[in-house]
């Protein structure tokens, strides 16, 4: 049985008056690597490299070493966790989170 050591990746979250950005860094890892899930309110990332090195060569040396990242994080509450976007880019993955449409605010026309 293969066990996996996870490292938990930097993250950032920040609020927007109609929802939150997420922001993980989690550098080299491509789309097919990262795994994004929401179990109730709580957002999971894993991530699974399978790093080889390429035909005839051997590694020598290394001063770092691939990782697979692991991190949850509690959506919070006004947050829909059924409007989700997320987007990987240049080691950053970003989850735009909507808020959920009854707790924005909303301007109430006076008649």
């Amino acid at each position: 049985m293969e066990t996996t050591n996870y490292t938990v990746p930097s993250v950032k979250m920040n609020e927007r008056p109609d929802g939150y950005d997420i922001k993980y860094v989690i550098p080299g890892v491509g789309k097919g690597e990262a795994d994004l899930d929401v179990e109730g309110r709580t957002l999971v990332l894993k991530t699974h490299r399978k790093h080889q090195n390429p035909a005839g060569f051997r590694q020598v040396a290394a001063e770092f070493d691939y990782c697979d990242y692991a991190a949850s994080i509690d959506l919070p509450e006004m947050a829909d966790p059924m409007a989700l976007k997320a987007t990987l880019a240049n080691g950053i993955l970003t989850v735009a989170v909507s808020k959920r449409p009854e707790t924005q605010a909303r301007k109430i026309e006076i008649g």
